[in-house]
């Protein structure tokens, strides 16, 4: 159990990792506290280390560990289950695959597909996992009741990956959430590729030559993104604009399954050139991370434009008005 803010500082990556089951953290192991008056919010910068808002951040969980073990009213419990919303969405952004960090590479962060994607699966993981994240941090002791708060964001990026991913889910046979958690635990280039890796897998792994696979796994992927980009500009608090979302979402499935079945008509009159193709090459190695027992992770675990700093916040909040700049996330 933590006891402090400061101890929640030195295992907050540490535990992400052990929740989520990734591979490892991205943070350097810094985070800076922001000025109180700035209007930048909580967040990620591409040297690893976090950023946190007082307001929003650091003043609700010091509050929260002063007052140990002391009941509080549900607002109360909202605002440092928020607290800890930020905390934990911002460190799965730190997530990573083998051989990969939060900036490998550079490039891949441009665009509103990639932007909107990289929020919704984060905050869907982070939503997913909470209670996980809480209960290994024991920190039921230290706010009761805080596991049955209220606390969430981007609400009009959300309900399209969570179309995305139960309509993937029920066609490769896999829970949405494990969906999900296969591509919070890499970073932005990587989300839309180990989605497109699992359709490949279900339909095309023994039609497409070994030395196709790449290539195919590519289409997959970039079919999934106009849908998605288009998602990027909607209105949480406009009803239409998050039901429309949900559709996007079945959209992006639904392009991605085109563009399989468009790959499968290219091979399946070539399967000799296949076998020849295939001779003699091995198996590649999968993009995402399989889930392993549960109980067996420990929290001893230690339109398109130009690319922009992976600065993502966890909450946009109401109380600063956004402003431009390669700081700012997309917002809610």
């Amino acid at each position: 159990m933590v006891s402090s803010f400061d101890e929640l500082m030195q295992v907050q990556a540490a535990i992400t990792v052990a929740v989520l089951q990734a591979h490892h953290s991205s943070w350097n192991k810094q985070y800076v506290v922001l000025p109180h008056d700035t209007q930048e919010v909580s967040g990620v910068s591409w040297d690893g280390s976090i950023k946190y808002h007082p307001l929003d951040v650091v003043e609700p969980l010091q509050e929260m560990f002063d007052r140990a073990g002391q009941q509080h009213d549900s607002e109360t419990l909202d605002r440092y289950r928020e607290a800890l919303r930020t905390v934990f969405h911002e460190n799965i952004h730190l997530l990573a695959g083998p051989g990969t960090s939060l900036a490998f590479p550079l490039d891949a962060y441009e665009g509103k597909a990639h932007r909107t994607f990289e929020e919704a699966v984060t905050e869907r993981a982070t939503q997913n996992e909470l209670n996980n994240f809480i209960t290994r941090l024991g920190l039921e002791q230290i706010a009761p009741r805080i596991s049955g708060a209220q606390a969430g964001a981007y609400g009009a990026y959300v309900p399209a990956v969570d179309s995305f991913s139960a309509a993937v889910g029920a066609d490769v046979g896999l829970d949405a959430d494990e969906v999900i958690r296969r591509m919070a635990v890499v970073n932005s280039a990587q989300k839309f590729p180990v989605a497109a890796e699992l359709l490949y897998s279900k339909h095309l792994s023994e039609l497409v030559p070994e030395t196709a696979k790449a290539d195919a796994i590519r289409r997959i992927a970039e079919a999934m993104h106009a849908p998605l980009a288009a998602v990027h500009d909607y209105n949480s608090k406009d009803p239409s604009d998050v039901a429309i979302s949900a559709l996007a979402g079945r959209s992006a499935f639904r392009q991605a399954s085109a563009e399989v079945e468009k790959i499968a008509a290219e091979w399946s009159g070539n399967q000799d050139l296949r076998r020849t193709l295939d001779a003699g090459l091995g198996a590649t190695t999968p993009l995402h991370k399989p889930r392993d027992n549960r109980a067996a992770a420990g929290p001893h675990t230690n339109g398109e434009d130009s690319p922009h700093p992976p600065s993502w916040n966890a909450k946009p909040t109401d109380r600063r008005p956004p402003t431009p700049g390669p700081s700012r996330s997309p917002g809610d």
